[in-house]
């Protein structure tokens, strides 16, 4: 792709910066034992300042990619192992104010699954589809993730349901939740967002709508533990798996927050490290190297992208895709030079192109 075209690891994720990161976990450690001493853990953060210096990876969208598309409300998408976008999108359903009661139970439970194939994996190059699955199956479709086992995980919030197909498979071998029924103890989701696995096996599911909380699991599906914060809406979450964190995307809240994931320190699951207030409601967020990209929809500010360096305090480095009109969530390749977007309403997926100098945060480790 050339030397012009920088992983979506953009500068701030690299190793060589590694000792100064905000997510260095002796740091952490130390700033941890220091809140058991009385004072407070945490990272200081000013107001962005949005700027972008000619380190940082610079989205710009690639137009026209998706007109031969067909499809519905789009709501998650991911990348496979090959990098092309899978996206997981609701047919002729739609979400609306009648779509659930007052107490979070779908109201179309006695209607038949969607009839279409609802996964859709695109050619990264042409924007069209290469195969699909998922038809008859789901109900309100929302999250979907693929780990390095190309294991496909989904969320339907209709279903409070989280499901994991193997490779190759149309079939899911793993199903956790009650179907249809919300609750909040150890067997139940209520309106499960997104989910991340880690390559341990750790799955940490956004539980999400309703309960404002992140569920862990084992590879098995055997609860392990939930990580509790100060947020309103779980909605997309991102697994930093070399510095042990976790990032939250709290959409009413307007910020996003990142906590220590427990992979290689138990003891600091959950430990806050940093917030990042005041970026109005923040929908998806995904990340590779140092960058923590993120998109917000119509609310306090108009819908746009942000990137973050994580390695800088979280600072908001620069602010891109003007054009989204109603952005929902997405996906960072793995080679970390393409972000895919969705949106619902316009039912779109979006991509963008990182133009970036060779090394910038895209790329870089902490």
């Amino acid at each position: 792709m050339g030397v012009a075209w920088l992983f979506l690891g953009l500068c701030i994720w690299s190793k060589q910066s590694y000792g100064a990161s905000v997510l260095d976990l002796a740091e952490l450690v130390s700033e941890y034992e220091d809140e058991i001493l009385g004072r407070a853990v945490g990272f200081t953060h000013q107001d962005p300042e949005p700027q972008n210096g000619g380190e940082v990876g610079h989205p710009e969208e690639v137009h026209n990619w998706d007109t031969q598309l067909e499809l519905g409300q789009v709501a998650g998408v991911t990348t496979d192992l090959n990098d092309d976008p899978v996206v997981f999108h609701r047919g002729p359903v739609v979400w609306d104010m009648n779509s659930f009661t007052p107490d979070n139970k779908l109201s179309g439970q006695d209607q038949p699954p969607i009839p279409v194939d609802t996964i859709l994996t695109i050619d990264q190059f042409t924007g069209k589809v290469k195969s699909g699955k998922g038809a008859n199956l789901f109900y309100m479709p929302h999250g979907i993730y693929i780990d390095q086992d190309r294991n496909t995980w989904v969320t339907d919030v209709g279903l409070h349901q989280v499901m994991m197909f193997p490779p190759d498979s149309d079939v899911p071998s793993l199903v956790l939740g009650e179907r249809f029924v919300p609750g909040s103890d150890k067997q139940h989701f209520c309106k499960p967002a997104a989910v991340a696995v880690s390559k341990s096996g750790n799955v940490y599911v956004a539980d999400g709508y309703c309960n404002q909380r992140i569920v862990v699991f084992d590879i098995k599906g055997r609860y392990l533990t939930e990580i509790k914060g100060d947020w309103t809406i779980v909605h997309s979450i991102v697994l930093f798996e070399e510095e042990d964190t976790v990032c939250v995307a709290d959409r009413e809240g307007e910020k996003i927050s990142c906590v220590g994931a427990g992979l290689n320190h138990p003891q600091f699951m959950g430990a806050r490290i940093l917030d990042i207030p005041n970026l109005g409601r923040v929908y998806g967020i995904a990340g590779r190297g140092t960058a923590l990209v993120g998109v917000t929809g119509q609310g306090s500010t108009p819908p746009h992208g942000i990137t973050i360096d994580l390695a800088d305090e979280g600072r908001v480095v620069d602010t891109w895709g003007s054009e989204l009109q109603n952005p929902h969530l997405m996906a960072v390749s793995r080679e970390g030079d393409t972000i895919y977007v969705t949106e619902i309403g316009p039912n779109r997926v979006r991509k963008f192109d990182v133009v970036a100098p060779q090394d910038n945060i895209f790329n870089q480790e902490m």
